[in-house]
């Protein structure tokens, strides 16, 4: 509740739920725009998981689409901190990105061509939770350190 209004808080989604459970302290990069657009990037990949387990393909489009789109604005952010910072290994990082939104472009056209298998899209979205859990523990960690020690990074955006 609202502790003035005396409205209730929304109950959070099944996917958000769901998300919330999957983060954890470890996956914090300490820059906070970066952090919150990794927790939204778990909701979606519920959501994916959540499309598989009732088979609701049309949400699994939805969220496939706005999966391509976001991923694309995160990778963006990412890129813009370590360009105004001067992150050496910008280039490694730049090509991950790349080969995942290869990736995925490659795995939502497996889908397209099966919309009717909803291990494929169950698949997608354990395949989307590993690398973002991978690539935050390893790359954007190796990135957010870098970050931090140069220019108050983590408060504020470039």
């Amino acid at each position: 509740m609202f502790p003035s209004q005396g409205i209730p808080s929304p109950s959070p989604s099944a996917a958000e739920a769901e998300a919330g459970a999957l983060w954890r302290p470890d996956l914090a990069t300490g820059i906070p725009e970066i952090d919150r657009q990794h927790r939204e990037l778990l909701v979606q990949i519920a959501e994916l998981g959540e499309a598989a387990r009732t088979g609701d393909l049309p949400l699994a489009e939805n969220v496939l689409s706005y999966l391509e789109r976001y991923a694309a604005r995160h990778f963006a952010t990412e890129e813009r901190f370590m360009l105004a910072y001067g992150y050496p290994n910008l280039e490694t990082h730049w090509s991950l990105h790349m080969a995942f939104a290869s990736e995925l472009a490659r795995r939502k056209a497996e889908y397209a061509a099966h919309r009717s298998l909803a291990t494929l899209i169950a698949d997608l979205g354990q395949w989307m939770a590993r690398w973002l859990n991978e690539h935050v523990l390893e790359e954007d960690a190796r990135m957010a350190r870098f970050l931090r020690g140069h220019a108050g990074a983590a408060s504020s955006a470039p």
